[in-house]
């Protein structure tokens, strides 16, 4: 019993060993950004020119877009703070909302319009096989996309489809009247 038990304590300390040992050691986490950025550039195959007009592109972009983030930002408290405020009846929340709202619609256009043009431009600088495994790149991104967020049904609440027609939570049960008795003549 005793050789059994020591036998299991010296495995335990050997496996905790390997555990810990160096060669299980990860090496060290390059941040998400960074990671995806040297993915980019290995596939496309980019030169160092490239490299660096594509790096003065993405640091053009961050400056055009920062302004426009934070004010998206900005509103998005504006509208949580009013969705908060307890003094305020819900039209008078949805009246103020709906004017934030359109601004952040719009804010939203400008973001979208400015990554557009980034992409515009970070593609003037590729030749045409980069271009192709761009865009070879692009369709696996929405293939993968497509498979991890498929499609969802129209929600079954206000303003939806067949909202009026909705099942009622508990069908009306079919029933038969009941058999009158037997009357007995005497």
């Amino acid at each position: 019993m005793k050789k059994l038990f020591s036998l299991i304590l010296s495995l335990a300390f050997v496996f905790a060993g390997l555990a810990f040992s160096p060669a299980n050691a990860q090496a060290p986490q390059v941040p998400q950004g960074k990671k995806m950025g040297q993915v980019f550039e290995k596939r496309l195959n980019l030169t160092e020119k490239q490299k660096e007009k594509a790096k003065t592109i993405h640091q053009k972009g961050q400056a055009q877009m920062k302004p426009v983030m934070q004010q998206i930002g900005q509103k998005h408290k504006e509208i949580f703070a009013i969705k908060k405020d307890e003094t305020l009846t819900e039209t008078q929340k949805q009246e103020k909302i709906k004017p934030i709202a359109d601004q952040l619609k719009e804010l939203n256009k400008q973001a979208a319009e400015i990554r557009k043009q980034n992409s515009k431009e970070f593609e003037k600088i590729l030749n045409k096989k980069q271009k192709a495994e761009l865009e070879k790149m692009k369709a696996e991104g929405r293939a993968r996309f497509e498979k991890n967020h498929p499609p969802r049904k129209p929600q079954e609440m206000f303003g939806a489809p067949g909202f009026w027609k909705q099942k009622p939570l508990f069908p009306p049960v079919q029933t038969q009247p009941m058999p009158k008795p037997p009357v007995e003549e005497k």
